[in-house]
């Protein structure tokens, strides 16, 4: 049906004729006025806007800050098991046992020395520098260890070398070494007096340590090294003529490291005193007379020291409690006491 059709049929239903109706086609013609534009007057131009920095940079800019903060504040101070107050960034102490013979059992104190402090609370690291690599057999029994000999020939550092031994104290060895390393370890312990002050710090130790250092009898390059870093000084003894004959070489020994500016404390320690022989009694008295205040202490001859070695038992079992390990501990308690005696 067609669209004229619908309209006539409308027209009819509304009564009208549809023969008037016309469809116009209406066109409109949109013109668009015109819009005179305006010159805007000149104005002076805002000053430019500064964003703020985005959050990556802030937290950049806290961190330097920090950083800075942190580079000012005095170091941190933390207090001991044995209730000092030390500092992290403090340097630890350091005692070394020296004499002019062998036999005396320096060794041996050596390491019960080291095994005592840890157990009284003060974090130990017993030290060989004796090429004969001893110190191992009375702290980390049966271990065959690398050491600093041949580790110091490599230029490697010494942190990974640490052993825990008895009482959980720590131990670096001097380790295995043949004639020739040996040979250039001495030379070039004798050019370099810095040595071993460069190598102690790469072990990255705190004021709350101790290092207790063995070193081989009479002079040598390890008893220089080990006597530039030392805070004190232990020369072991025994109660007979032997060990009383040298006391005067052993004066002539340290006499040039007690000239420093803050020379290291020297002790003396009678070791393997024989209760049971009048003899060995008298010597004592001998030594206490001639030593004086320097005498810091003495260790009575004790069987269960060489059966704990040969049984692989600590030494300083609080089950034995044998006469040398009340004698290592009160030694050790003195020690501190004079060591200690500097801090703030």
């Amino acid at each position: 049906m067609s669209r004229a059709d619908d309209i006539s049929k409308l027209f009819n239903k509304l009564g009208a004729n549809p023969s008037g109706y016309r469809e116009i086609d209406f066109v409109h013609e949109f013109i668009e006025d015109e819009i005179e534009v305006l010159e805007a007057p000149a104005v002076t131009p805002a000053p430019p806007v500064i964003e703020a920095p985005s959050a990556p940079l802030l937290r950049l800019l806290e961190e330097l800050s920090q950083g800075e903060a942190d580079h000012l504040q005095p170091p941190e101070v933390v207090e001991g098991r044995d209730g000092q107050v030390y500092s992290e960034q403090s340097s630890p102490k350091v005692v070394v046992l020296v004499s002019v013979k062998g036999g005396v059992g320096r060794s041996t104190l050596a390491a019960a020395i080291a095994s005592g402090l840890q157990r009284q609370g003060r974090p130990a690291l017993a030290l060989d520098l004796d090429p004969q690599n001893a110190l191992r057999h009375h702290l980390c029994l049966g271990l065959d260890m690398p050491g600093v000999g041949a580790t110091s020939l490599l230029n490697e550092s010494w942190a990974a070398l640490s052993e825990r031994g008895f009482a959980g104290c720590r131990l670096v060895a001097f380790g295995g070494t043949d004639h020739e390393q040996q040979h250039s370890l001495n030379r070039w312990l004798g050019q370099d007096s810095e040595w071993l002050s460069k190598r102690l710090s790469g072990l990255r130790l705190s004021g709350q340590d101790t290092v207790i250092i063995d070193v081989p009898a009479g002079n040598s390059v390890y008893l220089s090294q080990a006597l530039s870093v030392a805070d004190a000084v232990l020369v072991v003894v025994q109660p007979d003529v032997a060990s009383f004959s040298t006391l005067d070489q052993m004066d002539s020994l340290l006499a040039p490291h007690l000239k420093r500016a803050k020379p290291p404390q020297r002790f003396y320690v009678i070791n393997q005193l024989d209760g049971a022989h009048r003899f060995s009694l008298d010597m004592a008295e001998v030594f206490k007379t001639r030593l004086g205040a320097a005498l810091l202490g003495t260790v009575h001859r004790d069987p269960a020291f060489s059966e704990a070695q040969a049984y692989g038992r600590d030494p300083l079992d609080p089950t034995v409690n044998s006469i040398g390990s009340q004698d290592v501990h009160a030694l050790c308690r003195t020690l501190l006491e004079h060591i200690d005696s500097d801090l703030p």
